[in-house]
């Protein structure tokens, strides 16, 4: 995939390649502002800046108004001709991060960009996704709210990738910013075992298929919006219920994405009560979550997973009155499973802890008043 394929798939007009003195500047404010940005990540600004310098860079006249455009394998990167160097929007420093992102086998080969592994074609949204945060919070990150296909939520990125951005940030709720920042940059598992730790069962790959499956529709979408508008008016019927379909689509596939991870990673939260300030710091939990929600019309699966967690909270809450605190889960306790996804999910017997006795479950029970 070369400057040829680009030229015929992209119509790129006017191509003129970068002298190494623009190619320095971009890469010095590529470099700086991702070390200023992500100082947790402990980058070395000098080692950005000599890779960012070896990247062969192009100014075109590219015919969508994109800001850039980056060839993955190639090292090529083509910057619309219009572009303000010295300031550099978002979508131009997300392009930038995927050639930081590009991990070669031995032959030279492109096996990685960060969360997608091109060998088996896996990741490709979730990687979009955690890019585009990246260079979104690199600037001023603002959330806006914003309703697509239907569905409202709130978004730092509403132009680019919102929904993928979205459910990416209900998982990092759960995982941290870190283990994603470095799993994006540098194409290890950190953001992986951090989430597979923080959910149950193996719902982290039907998480990545599934993001995969909802930005491939998109994708359709967007063609069949841009062949509507060349469509004869009274020809354009059979388009329209297709625009439709796939609409549905996405909405179906966005909620799938979010009602697992609900599950999963506020199942596993659950698993891990033990005490009365666990059980205060799960419902914090599951209040801030709701802000971060997709919700569409007549949404209801968040509230009635609540409404079930509410009378398991109630089970713990006894149990911790009367033995104190819940300190193991038997092997032999038969669990409640989720039909949905397979998961086990519930409540401990600790029927391996001392009773309390009469005054201590008096002392439990005035802290459960106290504390909710």
């Amino acid at each position: 995939m070369g400057v040829s394929f680009l030229i015929k798939k992209e119509g790129l007009e006017n191509i003129q390649k970068l002298d190494t003195l623009q190619i320095n500047k971009i890469a010095s404010f590529i470099s700086n502002i991702l070390c200023q940005s992500f100082p947790e990540l402990h980058l070395s600004q000098s080692d950005l800046f000599i890779q960012i310098s070896r990247l062969n860079m192009y100014t075109a006249k590219i015919p969508d108004g994109s800001s850039a455009k980056y060839v993955y394998g190639n090292s090529e990167i083509y910057f619309n001709e219009n572009l303000n160097f010295d300031t550099m929007d978002i979508p131009a420093i997300h392009e930038c991060i995927h050639y930081i992102q590009e991990t070669k086998d031995t032959k030279g080969k492109l096996i990685k960009l960060g969360l997608y592994d091109l060998t088996s074609e896996t990741g490709l949204a979730i990687n979009e996704a955690a890019v585009q945060l990246i260079a979104t919070r690199s600037k001023i990150a603002r959330y806006e709210n914003v309703t697509y296909y239907g569905m409202s939520f709130m978004t730092e990125s509403p132009e680019f990738y919102p929904l993928e951005c979205a459910l990416l940030s209900q998982m990092i709720y759960f995982t941290g910013n870190e283990p994603l920042y470095f799993s994006t940059l540098y194409g290890n598992t950190m953001f992986e075992k951090e989430f597979k730790n923080a959910s149950v069962g193996n719902s982290y790959y039907s998480i990545l298929s599934e993001m995969d499956k909802l930005l491939y529709v998109e994708n359709d979408l967007n063609l069949l919006s841009q062949k509507l508008l060349t469509v004869d008016p009274t020809k354009s019927k059979l388009l329209q219920f297709q625009i439709e379909n796939k609409k549905k689509s996405i909405t179906n596939h966005c909620l799938k994405i979010q009602n697992e991870i609900i599950q999963t990673c506020l199942n596993k939260r659950f698993q891990e009560i033990n005490t009365f300030d666990d059980i205060r710091d799960f419902e914090n939990t599951m209040q801030d979550f709701k802000k971060m929600l997709i919700i569409p019309e007549n949404y209801s699966f968040y509230e009635d997973f609540c409404l079930k967690m509410q009378d398991k909270i109630r089970y713990k809450k006894d149990q911790i009155i009367k033995f104190g605190k819940v300190l193991d889960t038997p092997k032999e306790y038969v669990f409640e499973t989720d039909e949905k996804i397979g998961n086990q999910s519930n409540l401990p017997v600790a029927t391996s802890m001392k009773k309390l006795s009469k005054f201590g479950q008096i002392l439990q029970a005035l802290k459960d008043i106290i504390l909710g």
